[in-house]
């Protein structure tokens, strides 16, 4: 079974290899790549597990192996990055089929191919009872123009690529409704809400946008040094930034990137549109801080590629904490992000 499965994704992925950095690929018990000349690597890896990050009822293959390089590429994309080449590791419990891999492959490497990555190795096992599923993605940045988490200085301002907690909106409808692809497309809609706004949040669920030509653009400009994907929600990911660069960060609520779309949907779910934005995760969307006096200019390179102006949602400060300024006052959300849970 391992065999034939590594033929596949191999047979998927391309041969011969289409990519002159790679001078071995899948099939042999290492590959080995051509790094460019002045770049430092980057590497970074995620695990998605059955019933804990996913749930195939409500994911199919063709979506689960996008998501599953989308989780990567956002994090090459928050330090500016140029994602090349993957690894995917594989433990496959009983019960999957040729179909789901064939499916589950085109999705995985629709989405690297779009950034350019080629698949070059990995690893199959077997699992008992859940599937696993891990990409390890390695790729280069410029030496010297790289993005991290850790030099925020205080009167900074903090601004967003896109909306916040429409992802975390779309999991909770697929979580209650629990069908395949497009849960809504035989509904006219639910409760007043139409078709086309369920189906765009349980999309920025199923098939997040990662945001590495920003990053990129950010980070070669020289005047952003501080930058994160929103993956756990902005309590929980602001809260590394303060505690990597020693430092608070107030978030304003009247500022939040809260859309129409999760505003009309919140309501049949219970759950207000500001907490869905502070909290809910796998948003994928960059978060970064900057100058006051270089503000304008990023901006402009940021609005150049989204299409739109980036949102500005707070400024950071002296302390440690992650503080929710409202009109009723103010409250500490430090780390109050979204947690995987078994």
């Amino acid at each position: 079974m391992e065999r034939d499965l590594i033929a596949k994704i191999q047979r998927l992925a391309g041969t011969p290899i289409r990519d002159p950095s790679v001078l071995v690929s899948i099939g042999d018990d290492c590959a080995v790549v051509a790094p460019s000349p002045d770049c430092h690597l980057i590497i970074t890896t995620d695990t998605l597990v059955e019933s804990i990050h996913f749930d195939l009822d409500y994911f199919d293959p063709w979506h689960l192996g996008r998501k599953t390089a989308a989780v990567n590429l956002s994090d090459a994309g928050a330090v500016g990055g140029n994602p090349r080449w993957a690894f995917l590791n594989l433990a496959v419990r009983p019960g999957m089929t040729d179909r789901f891999w064939d499916n589950f492959s085109k999705g995985l490497l629709s989405r690297l191919s779009e950034y350019g990555v080629s698949l070059v190795g990995g690893d199959t096992v077997s699992a008992p009872d859940r599937l696993s599923l891990s990409l390890t993605l390695i790729g280069e940045v410029k030496k010297g123009k790289w993005l991290s988490r850790g030099h925020a200085q205080p009167d900074d301002l903090i601004y967003c690529s896109g909306y916040l907690g429409e992802a975390a909106a779309g999991l909770e409808l697929l979580r209650k409704y629990k069908e395949k692809k497009s849960p809504f497309k035989d509904r006219k809609g639910i409760h007043g809400v139409s078709r086309a706004v369920l189906n765009r949040l349980v999309n920025r669920h199923l098939d997040p946008e990662p945001r590495v030509t920003l990053g990129q653009a950010l980070a070669a400009n020289g005047m952003v040094q501080t930058a994160i994907d929103v993956s756990d929600g902005i309590a929980t990911d602001l809260a590394h930034v303060c505690k990597n660069s020693r430092v608070g960060a107030e978030v304003w609520a009247r500022e939040m990137p809260v859309s129409r779309a999760l505003k009309k949907t919140s309501g049949i779910l219970g759950i207000s549109p500001l907490d869905l934005a502070l909290t809910g995760g796998e948003d994928f969307e960059l978060l970064w801080t900057v100058s006051q006096k270089n503000e304008p200019e990023v901006r402009k390179i940021a609005a150049k590629i989204l299409g739109y102006r980036p949102f500005r949602i707070g400024k950071i400060v002296q302390g440690d904490r992650v503080i929710l300024k409202t009109s009723q006052g103010s409250k500490d959300i430090t780390y109050q992000g979204y947690e995987h849970h078994t």
